[in-house]
């Protein structure tokens, strides 16, 4: 499947390793999330960044369970745009707002009871679903906590999710950027010199 399949859209967002853009696909008329990561081609360095191809492993491993609280990896395609750089992109389900774009929207008194636990219920059995499968997703935070017009939570961004086992001995070596957001497993073993 090739990009130029889909009808592109504005940009709904940018990381650290790529721009995420919402499209749409003319034949089934659904929009879809295109995230574009562009890598060198050949050379010393050259090649797809760790985060992005173990985000497509985890995602193609998770595909069959079709999971509805875990957001779904739909295509990869490579398109060669210049001689030293190749564009990768995944195409991935379309949800319209994150977490806290669904908050910020919040009447001012909050949410109701209801919503939060539904809410808070569908994140745990997504959690689940991945802890189940023996992945932990290490970048849990608003922008990649998604809840469709429906009200149905999935999370995404699996660039810093890992894989574990049982015999794998889980340590902090995380890169810190808000700790405000970052996972418990991974605050609770911070260095003292990040709560200075």
């Amino acid at each position: 499947m090739a990009t130029s399949r889909y009808e592109p859209g504005a940009e709904i967002g940018v990381g650290a390793y790529g721009t995420v853009y919402k499209a749409r696909d003319p034949h089934s008329d659904h929009f879809v999330a295109l995230k574009s990561v562009s890598v060198p081609n050949g050379g010393a360095g050259g090649g797809l960044p760790v985060s992005t191809a173990l985000e497509v492993a985890l995602l193609r491993q998770l595909e069959a369970f079709e999971h509805p609280n875990v957001a779904w990896l739909m295509d990869v395609c490579a398109t060669s745009r210049t001689d030293q750089e190749i564009k990768v992109t995944l195409v991935l389900e379309h949800v319209d707002e994150d977490l806290r774009m669904y908050l910020d929207k919040a009447p001012p008194l909050g949410l109701p009871a209801e919503t939060m636990e539904d809410l808070m219920s569908q994140f745990l059995r997504g959690l689940d679903f991945l802890h189940a499968n023996c992945i932990i997703h290490r970048d849990l935070k608003p922008e990649n906590i998604l809840v469709t017009s429906g009200g149905t939570v999935k999370l995404a961004d699996f660039g810093l999710a890992r894989i574990y086992s049982y015999q794998t001995a889980l340590t902090p070596v995380v890169h810190f950027g808000r700790l405000r957001w970052a996972d418990h497993e991974v605050r609770r073993l911070r260095p003292s010199w990040l709560t200075q």
